[in-house]
């Protein structure tokens, strides 16, 4: 008969114990953008409270409309305003580093351009890129199981490339008209570069009340350290909100989610930012808590780098991965 030593079988027992843990141990381990087993879905247009590691990238495309002068040419004037058409894009890379469990640090790189397009819009409408980079951290709090909180504080530069021939035209055509003998067209005047160092603070919360619904706000403080007439450049506050829902939990053949956001950008104080309206609508893969994977439609209502009154429509394709 083989006997087996009492303190060798308490330990294999204490280690089938453990292993047998082991499985449970993974599924309660949380996702960092996870709230009462809702996994939230990322915008353009929010930021949200989350401290985690992940990579992003994101590419957009669409159109709109811009209210430009109306020129005559015979005799040269501006005799009015219209709607010139222009396309946009936007390409962009983001890097998120949980560095604590309630702090992350995230660097991004972003790029943005649109073209005028149509009769008289590269004219009018003209051509502008911005190039920006923007270096953040983030403090990030939860509160019981449904809640979350963060404040954060970014800095990000942008020179801003503007061409719009008909600011060029303008000055000429009033110069010709104060001296006709020394008239010159210089367009090199309609040519803008402004270089833009800014200051963003904010905070956000989310709340997750059932696992296929969360709801996430924020506001933000705009601050530069140089101004112009890109829009980014001036002082501001932002507004915003948003709403999802997972059918996942509900129907488990169906890994599909949807969103919708809105944003208020307007200014405060004397140098002030635009007001800027944007609503947006999202559908995403949710069959994987660690991706990420959607499309969203934005509409915005806003000015363009040249202060042009303008509306846009935009659809982006958004991929994130977690790491945790």
């Amino acid at each position: 008969m083989i006997r087996f030593d009492s303190k060798a079988a308490r330990c294999l027992a204490a280690a089938a114990l453990l292993l047998s843990t082991l499985p449970v141990l993974a599924q309660e381990e949380k996702m960092g953008r996870e709230l009462g087993g809702h996994y939230f879905m990322p915008s353009h247009l929010i930021e949200d409270p989350f401290s985690y590691t992940a990579f992003a990238t994101f590419f957009g495309l669409g159109s709109g409309n811009a209210l430009g002068p109306e020129f005559q040419a015979n005799p040269p004037a501006i005799i009015g305003e219209k709607w010139y058409g222009y396309t946009g894009l936007g390409l962009g890379m983001l890097m998120n580093v949980k560095i604590l469990e309630y702090l992350s640090a995230r660097a991004l790189l972003n790029t943005t351009a649109y073209l005028g397009t149509g009769s008289g819009a590269a004219l009018t409408i003209g051509t502008s890129a911005r190039i920006t980079g923007d270096i953040g951290v983030k403090g990030s709090l939860p509160v019981g199981k449904d809640w979350r909180f963060s404040a954060s504080l970014d800095m990000a530069y942008g020179p801003v490339y503007s061409l719009l021939l008909a600011n060029g035209l303008y000055d000429s055509i009033q110069a010709c008209r104060v001296s006709p003998q020394q008239c010159t067209f210089d367009f090199g005047s309609g040519f803008q570069t402004i270089n833009t160092v800014t200051w963003l603070a904010g905070l956000a919360g989310s709340w997750a009340p059932t696992p296929y619904l969360g709801f996430t706000a924020n506001v933000g403080f705009i601050a530069p350290t140089k101004t112009g007439d890109a829009s980014i450049a001036q002082n501001g506050v932002t507004l915003a909100g948003s709403g999802e829902f997972d059918f996942l939990p509900l129907v488990k053949w169906l890994p599909l989610g949807v969103n919708a956001a809105y944003q208020l950008t307007t200014g405060v104080g004397g140098n002030k930012v635009p007001t800027a309206n944007e609503a947006g609508f999202g559908l995403y893969y949710t069959g994987r808590p660690h991706l990420a994977l959607g499309l969203e439609i934005d509409w915005k209502w806003s000015t363009l780098e040249t202060q042009q009154t303008s509306t846009a429509t935009l659809a982006w394709l958004n991929f994130r991965y977690y790491w945790n």
